[in-house]
């Protein structure tokens, strides 16, 4: 009886090693007619949601260059040196990351572009894994919210991350508009990630936000009374999304935060150490 077992663990042991080996090769290699590079097998054979985990998610320094350099222009106006360090750290975000695709189409892009803005915001920071949040989500489009209900493009709960994908695409081909889905969350999750729990804290960060608190305050009353078009009516109904959207016109439309509220463009730079206008005279730290 026993002598069955041996072969029968052995034919497992293989099957699992070399469908392991293609979802792998799959990931780096296969390309559908769009030119993106598929983190999935063949249609037939997908279950939805995809649930990868990012420490299998092994992307070589040349697919992230070309990933970044296609989609994300923060990137490309980076110095050499400072596209390293950038790499570095997304490699290290996505390795603590798990990602849940909520479709049958994944692509190398989703892991690699969703966590490439969350190093964009907190690149000038010491701290940058946003380690309280180890999911994240990404649908197709926008998405149904729970408590209350209604229709999302993009949420921060519990320890994940929700974004839908074609809204955030949006957000980094349209120069015009000033909305970033994925800016815009993961403003949220930094602030939740140094202000509501009490572990991966960065205190530098905490303590020049006072400064975003102090100036930004009279600007949300300000706004709420007197709007020059920066802000949507949905930032000044919460200061949390006054914070969020702000994040994203500082990086989208820096030249009109600074001409309109100088005090509060100099805050968010003193507070991400980093500096949009004046990159690379004012150089992120070698943190």
């Amino acid at each position: 009886m026993y002598i069955w077992i041996i072969p029968i663990i052995l034919a497992i042991a293989l099957i699992w090693h070399f469908s392991h080996t293609r979802i792998r090769q799959t990931i780096t290699e296969s390309a559908d007619q769009q030119g993106h590079d598929k983190l999935a097998q063949e249609d037939a054979h997908i279950e939805c949601p995809l649930v990868y985990n990012g420490s299998e998610l092994e992307f070589s320094d040349e697919v992230f260059h070309i990933v970044l350099s296609k989609h994300f222009q923060y990137y490309n106006r980076l110095l050499d040196i400072d596209k390293e360090k950038f790499i570095n750290r997304l490699r290290k975000f996505i390795h603590n990351k798990i990602f849940v695709i909520h479709d049958k189409k994944g692509y190398r892009e989703m892991p690699i572009l969703l966590s490439a803005s969350a190093i964009q915001l907190t690149f000038g920071l010491k701290k940058f894994l946003l380690s309280h949040f180890n999911i994240i989500q990404i649908f197709p489009e926008a998405f149904v919210g729970l408590e209350p209900f209604r229709i999302l493009i993009g949420n921060v709960t519990g320890n994940t991350i929700n974004i839908a994908w074609k809204q955030f695409l949006e957000g980094y081909k349209n120069k015009y508009d000033l909305q970033n889905v994925g800016l815009h969350e993961m403003a949220h999750a930094l602030y939740y990630q140094n202000f509501e729990t009490e572990l991966y804290i960065d205190k530098d960060f905490r303590e020049s936000f006072q400064m975003f608190n102090a100036i930004g305050d009279k600007i949300y009353h300000v706004e709420k009374v007197l709007t020059i078009g920066l802000y949507s009516e949905y930032a000044i109904k919460d200061f949390q999304e006054f914070w969020a959207e702000s994040i994203e016109i500082y990086f989208k439309s820096p030249d009109r935060l600074q001409l309109h509220y100088p005090e509060l463009y100099k805050a968010l730079c003193d507070i991400l150490n980093q500096d949009p206008l004046n990159y690379p005279n004012h150089l992120f730290q070698s943190s």
